[in-house]
């Protein structure tokens, strides 16, 4: 990682191109009345602003380390005050203290589906379920995150993951989501199968139970067709 004498070389020198790129188009314009100064004063503006704004935040003391500073500084925080791209953060630490944990990468998948960055949660979830391919979570996140890539279309690339998801777990995504592409199929003899498959899966209050069973019975297909 480069040090903070490193980054502020750089900076020191792409202000020194900007300046000698404003110069030479003065001079390649004929020079002229106007003068290369304002010009030159802004770009000695944007160096001092750049530089105040990193003595504030880049942490010059802690040389060639202040990303990791920072996180060890996150750590010592309640999780709960995390931002998503803090835990996002942490996580990715985690998985590479733990590279055969499937568990940072499936936390990671959720935070990044829940941000409607479903490439790449599903590129997280596919990294969990290869260290644990048998963690329904995973599967079922694997799969909504296919569904959110493909604009809410469950496509048979999701249908397929649904459906090992479904052998693993008693929890009803797995088959809420089969029933509806079967209702997206026009194919209500299995999407009701399907529903009920569900309906068995829930419990008593869970909110869906009603239009699980509204669904299984075909009521609300049959108001649907109406």
């Amino acid at each position: 990682m480069w040090s903070s004498i490193g980054v502020m070389a750089v900076g020191l020198a792409m202000v020194g191109a900007a300046a000698f790129w404003v110069l030479r188009a003065y001079r390649r314009a004929g020079g002229g009345s106007s003068s290369p100064a304002p010009a030159l004063l802004a770009c000695g503006a944007v160096a001092v602003l750049g530089l105040v704004i990193y003595l504030i935040n880049g942490r010059p003391e802690l040389p060639d380390a202040p990303f990791e500073a920072r996180l060890e500084a996150l750590k010592q925080r309640d999780p709960r005050t995390y931002t998503a791209d803090e835990a996002l953060a942490v996580l990715a630490v985690a998985a590479r203290e733990n590279p055969n944990d499937p568990y940072p990468h499936f936390y990671s998948g959720q935070l990044l589906l829940a941000q409607g960055r479903g490439a790449e949660a599903a590129r997280a979830f596919d990294a969990a379920l290869r260290r644990e391919p048998r963690l329904a979570e995973a599967l079922i996140g694997l799969g909504r995150a296919i569904v959110a890539t493909e604009n809410g279309v469950i496509t048979p690339e999701a249908i397929a993951t649904f459906r090992q998801a479904a052998t693993l777990t008693d929890d009803p995504a797995p088959w809420i989501y089969q029933a509806l592409a079967a209702m997206e199929r026009n194919d209500d003899a299995e999407a009701r199968r399907l529903w009920g498959e569900a309906l068995s899966r829930m419990s008593e209050d869970d909110p869906r139970r009603e239009m699980a069973r509204r669904m299984a019975s075909g009521e609300a297909m049959a108001e649907t067709a109406r």
